[in-house]
């Protein structure tokens, strides 16, 4: 009977202890809201968000610039990496404080706003301040027949709001273009005159060359002051002048001959023709008298003379029919 009693009480005891451990279980499991049904803080739950949430991918760095802006997005993806947008960032940034980028002058700006423009941006106030201040290569000033075409160009600089560096080489650039057409027609009329020489020679031969070039030379001294240069120094339509001009010359040594006989015969210049004539016959006949050899020897004075004689009898019989 004993053992059976120590048995009752050891199986009591072994009741016990399962039911102590099964109230330890309960203490100590259990689950969030159990916490919650037993009014715990938020402790666990704030740790369990953070562990939520570091499961989430980072945006784009791109993305978050762009803040929902898809055509800065779009900007964005031609950077590779935040260093180098970063860079063309600064570099934008150090062009715009050094005045590189200007703000461009509004289309429709009053001439109050176009005045602060230009004194903001460096341009002169007025057109006439190119001009005063222009600086051209090699100490080169401008001539006062370009002084009125330069006002021109200054006036059309300061329309546009030019530069003035600008409109310096612009007007040196001028000048270059004027230089190199001036040399150009140099040439032109070097090459022209050559050829129209050679023509005239060729149509007249030996002494005819010169004598005909005395006629008109005889002719041309009888005009007003100034004509003959301004007539000589004027250009055809091909831009020839006509004082090298073969067909001209020639025309102008027949007037001469029409209007003085003598005029291939007495020096240039002769503003008398009948006097030089008489004058040039009687040299020839007080040599013929003087020394008779010498002048039958000299076939060319015989033949001026024969000229001279023609030349003076058509000069006479022109004065009686005036």
């Amino acid at each position: 009977m004993a053992d059976d009693q120590g048995a009752d009480t050891g199986a009591d005891d072994t009741k016990l202890a399962d039911k102590g451990a099964d109230t330890g279980a309960d203490k100590g499991a259990g689950t969030i809201l159990d916490a919650a049904d037993k009014g715990g803080d938020d402790k666990g739950s704030d740790a369990g968000a953070a562990d939520k949430d570091a499961g989430k991918a980072e945006p784009d760095w791109r993305s978050r610039m762009a803040g929902g802006d898809d055509a800065f997005l779009k900007r964005l993806a031609r950077f590779p990496d935040e260093a180098t947008f970063a860079k063309s960032f600064r570099s934008l940034e150090q062009k715009m404080s050094s005045g590189e980028y200007k703000k461009p002058l509004a289309e429709n700006a009053t001439p109050e706003e176009k005045a602060t423009w230009r004194k903001e941006n460096g341009l002169p106030e007025k057109a006439d301040e190119y001009v005063a201040k222009l600086a051209l290569p090699n100490g080169m000033v401008i001539g006062e027949a370009e002084k009125p075409v330069v006002a021109e160009l200054a006036a059309v600089a300061h329309e546009s709001n030019l530069d003035p560096k600008a409109f310096n080489g612009l007007v040196a650039k001028y000048y270059e273009i004027q230089d190199q057409a001036r040399q150009k027609q140099e040439d032109a009329d070097v090459a022209f005159k050559l050829e129209s020489e050679d023509a005239l020679r060729k149509d007249w031969q030996g002494p005819d060359f010169r004598r005909n070039l005395t006629a008109v030379n005889n002719l041309i001294s009888t005009w007003p002051e100034g004509l003959a240069s301004t007539v000589l120094a004027g250009r055809g339509p091909d831009g020839r002048k006509l004082g090298d001009n073969p067909a001209f010359i020639r025309q102008l040594a027949v007037l001469a001959t029409e209007l003085n006989p003598a005029a291939t015969l007495v020096p240039a210049g002769t503003t008398d023709p009948g006097k030089n004539v008489q004058a040039r016959l009687e040299e020839i006949r007080t040599l013929r008298r003087n020394d008779p050899n010498a002048y039958e020897q000299n076939k060319a004075m015989q033949a001026e003379e024969l000229e001279l004689i023609d030349a003076d009898l058509k000069m006479q019989k022109r004065g009686k029919a005036a």
